[in-house]
């Protein structure tokens, strides 16, 4: 008997340099593999460093952002990771073509960068939900405006690291704290 699928998910993962962003992820991709059999595409431009991120046996990993943009636009049904969303391609007005791609052919995407202004207002109007690591009162201030919620201003600055405050539109905030072995066997919103 085949999985259910999940329910659609476009879900920016926030946070600045040794949040566990990239780790998080790849216990969602782990995770959607198990409880839904989702294959996941990756974009993951440090793929090559010496401490690379473990993405699990369903993942199609590149760090070629060209050939990543080809496999998105010719699957349907995949978990979709756009790591470093920052640097590559969040505002390039060009890349809203391939956004709205993944909205419409995949399940899950999971677009992951250091602020609220490194995705396009047309990107962040898309998302239903965040996950957000500490934040500044200032980027708090506009992921609270965002996703309508106040409480994302408060919470989002008191966050520990490897916490995510997760808001998914109309429903409260949670925190989020997985421990490695969590992560590694999966995990899903």
């Amino acid at each position: 008997m085949k999985p259910a699928a999940p329910e659609s998910i476009r879900a920016a993962i926030i946070g600045g340099t040794l949040d566990g962003k990239s780790t998080l992820a790849a216990g969602y991709v782990r995770g959607y593999w198990l409880r839904h059999r989702l294959r996941a595409i990756v974009f993951d431009p440090w793929k090559a460093e010496k401490r690379p991120v473990d993405w699990g046996p369903s993942a199609w990993v590149t760090s070629d952002f060209d050939a990543f943009r080809r496999a998105v636009k010719n699957t349907q049904n995949c978990v979709i990771v756009w790591d470093e969303g920052t640097s590559y391609g969040g505002r390039d007005r060009e890349n809203t073509t391939l956004f709205t791609a993944i909205r419409h052919h995949h399940p899950v995407l999971l677009f992951i960068g250091h602020g609220y202004a490194t995705m396009l207002p047309i990107m962040r109007n898309s998302l239903s939900e965040v996950l957000l690591a500490v934040r500044d009162p200032d980027d708090a201030a506009e992921w609270a405006r965002l996703m309508v919620d106040e409480e994302v201003r408060v919470l989002s600055t008191r966050l520990k690291q490897y916490e995510f405050l997760h808001k998914r539109k109309h429903q409260p905030c949670r925190v989020l704290r997985y421990t490695p072995e969590e992560l590694a066997r999966g995990i899903t919103l």
